[in-house]
């Protein structure tokens, strides 16, 4: 039964990731039609598919996959073009497989009957009248006709000359037709841009003799790679044939220059070997490397106590180890976050033709990784934030052309790396959001006081309250003012933060930026009073001092001169309430949050270490201005800081 089990997750794995994959080649056939390659990716992906639920014995889906494979393999063969109704086919088949095979799902009780017609029609249209046959145009008897092939032959060996141009100078002669040959071409991971691997060959009808199409290749370094032949026509300095000739014997064909066959050194390719790894044993691979890192750190500290040259050098050693491991270990749980972004263009597909809008999703950065664990909790964050550009952002085509825009609107989601954070963006050329509108809509709703004086930033972020909306009318896709505050809880679950910048009638972009990992970080611990505390290293800027006296006192107006800049501080014995004087000299540790600097005052830095993060756990909850917790060295346990959460609290009043 274990065994059985076992074979049906696979099962499930290997259709998830090939519905997916046929979901992502067919948007991409749709905005490139004539590519082979995507014609064969989602043949490849329907016979997989056929093949495992054959297996399985899921004999509906085999039966339309079977029909969808026919429908693919006739555009292969050149008996069928891709258009709008093979790409609506290929779509609702897709549903239809996702249907069948979902958790649960009867497959015999899906309805297939429209997606079944639809791929029968493909298959059998009605039968239009043959187009005549073009008649195939005559020579002219004072014409020759010759053919010019171009056929490198050392690949790697640069031609001096500009073959297009020299081609182009062929049809000043007469009639060219050009043909690329292509099958010397390798695959595009195999291809050398040093190399030249296409051939061509021209047909040129002309009443021009043999020298003159010579002479235009004359220039080239390589005459070698240059063949010309007669096909027919009068021979050089010979008038056309008047009556009847006398069979004249026929000249000696010149000597086609053959090209040197050289061949080309093989490319190595590196074998690349997967293996299926269950998650939860990936988690606890990673939760036993936190463990160690802990016991590490434990080591250093005893190593520092102690003073002894061999067990110091076994200390750095096994920090060393202990580093790679931890590296490698967090590098297997990344992904490309493109996985996730492919999903996404076939919901603003559908919901763009929904709502009778034309828009372009475009999608950058795709490579970029991020943690498995924070590409998980992702998805329906980037769904609401997607489906708000789409509904209040995007206007529709009459507008869009009314205000000067392109008919067509167009969605940028991208995605890059910045310092210990990755950074999402979703940006659209839409609408753009009116802050005064946004205050305005919070105000008539009660979520604000009307004398509350709010920035931009600060009124574009009234978008993530509960309950607000700015939609006229409630729908299946917007307009309960629940979507944006599903986006705000989310990111601060997951320890991000989110900015918004717009302009009215410009468009809009809003950045999510994320941890890159959820297990461990590199943390910069402090104390104050008997407490140690950890702030995420990615949020700090610098550390300065603040002696008694400098600074305002002034609770509510605590501020810090840092080169000229005035910079708010917070007083973390005070918001934690921890009894105790506090030092002479305090440390202020100046962190970046959101768009501005706020410091952190503290009785001492302790410095810089690994950070295993651990939950507080059911029994403590959720502290507010708290993220989570770790232990130190020395068996202690110290507290992370969630810093935005913490300076809100502090700005509200209610710690």
């Amino acid at each position: 039964m274990i065994h059985d089990n076992e074979v049906r997750q696979l099962f499930r794995e290997e259709v998830d990731e090939t519905l997916a994959e046929l979901d992502a080649a067919l948007l991409e056939l749709e905005k490139t039609p004539n590519d082979e390659d995507l014609v064969n990716r989602i043949f490849r992906a329907v016979h997989t598919l056929k093949g495992a639920c054959d297996m399985f014995g899921v004999a509906p889906v085999v039966e339309t996959a079977h029909r969808l494979e026919s429908v693919f393999d006739a555009i292969r063969s050149g008996r069928m073009t891709v258009d709008k109704n093979v790409l609506d086919a290929g779509f609702s088949a897709k549903d239809t497989f996702a249907a069948m095979l979902a958790e649960g799902a009867d497959p015999a009780a899906c309805d297939a009957t429209g997606v079944m017609e639809a791929l029968d029609a493909l298959l059998h249209p009605a039968d239009p009248e043959p187009a005549p046959e073009p008649e195939p145009k005559p020579v002219s008897e004072d014409r020759s006709l010759f053919t010019v092939t171009y056929a490198p032959a050392d690949p790697s060996l640069r031609e001096s000359a500009d073959i297009p141009s020299l081609f182009e100078q062929l049809g000043e002669l007469g009639d060219v037709t050009l043909v690329a040959d292509l099958t010397d071409v390798p695959p595009l991971e195999q291809l050398d841009p040093d190399h030249r691997r296409i051939s061509l060959e021209a047909t040129v009808e002309t009443d021009r003799n043999e020298d003159d199409v010579r002479d235009i290749f004359i220039i080239m370094e390589n005459p070698g790679d240059i063949a010309v032949e007669r096909v027919s026509g009068p021979t050089d300095n010979e008038p056309a044939p008047a009556e009847a000739p006398v069979p004249a014997p026929a000249p000696l064909p010149k000597p086609r220059a053959e090209p040197k066959q050289k061949t080309a050194p093989p490319v190595k390719q590196r074998a690349v070997q997967s293996l299926r790894v269950d998650a939860g044993k990936l988690d606890e691979l990673v939760n036993l490397v936190g463990e160690l890192v802990i016991a590490q750190a434990r080591l250093t500290q005893l190593a520092g106590q102690i003073i002894h040259p061999a067990l110091t050098g076994v200390a750095e050693e096994i920090e060393r180890l202990s580093n790679e491991l931890r590296d490698n270990t967090l590098g297997i749980r990344m992904l490309p976050i493109g996985t996730t972004f492919s999903r996404f263009r076939r919901l603003v597909r559908d919901l763009s033709s929904e709502m009778h809008k034309q828009i372009e999703l475009v999608t950058e950065g795709g490579e970029t990784e991020l943690d498995k664990t924070v590409i998980e909790q992702l998805n329906d964050p980037l769904v609401h934030l997607l489906r708000n550009s789409i509904d209040h952002g995007v206007e529709s085509p009459d507008e869009r052309t009314a205000a000067g825009k392109p008919a067509k609107g167009r969605i940028v989601l991208s995605a890059e790396h910045a310092g210990g954070e990755v950074l999402i963006r979703i940006t659209d050329d839409g609408r753009g959001m009116d802050p005064a509108f946004i205050r305005g809509k919070a105000l008539d709703k009660g979520l604000i006081a009307p004398d509350a004086r709010l920035s931009d930033a600060e009124c574009f972020n009234l978008i993530f309250l509960p309950g607000f909306s700015t939609a006229k009318e409630v729908t299946n896709i917007s307009g309960r003012g629940v979507g944006m505050d599903v986006v705000k809880r989310s990111m601060d679950a997951l320890r991000g933060k989110i900015e918004i910048q717009s302009s009215p009638g410009r468009g809009a972009e809003i950045t999510v930026k994320l941890p890159l990992t959820l297990a461990i970080i590199d943390g910069l611990q402090v104390m104050v009073g008997e407490g140690h505390y950890i702030i995420p290293l990615s949020m700090v800027e610098e550390c300065v001092e603040l002696a008694a006296g400098n600074g305002s006192r002034e609770k509510r107006k605590r501020t810090v001169q840092l080169r000229g800049e005035i910079v708010p501080y917070v007083r973390l014995r005070e918001t934690f309430g921890i009894d105790g004087d506090r030092p002479d000299i305090e440390q202020i540790v100046v962190t970046r949050n959101e768009t501005s600097r706020i410091g952190i005052a503290v009785d001492e830095v302790v410095g810089q270490q690994q950070t295993v993060i651990k939950s507080l756990g059911a029994y403590i909850g959720n502290v507010e201005g708290v993220s989570g917790a770790t232990i130190n060295g020395d068996g202690t346990m110290s507290l992370i800081l969630d810093v935005p959460t913490l300076v809100q609290s502090v700005k509200r009043g209610r710690v």
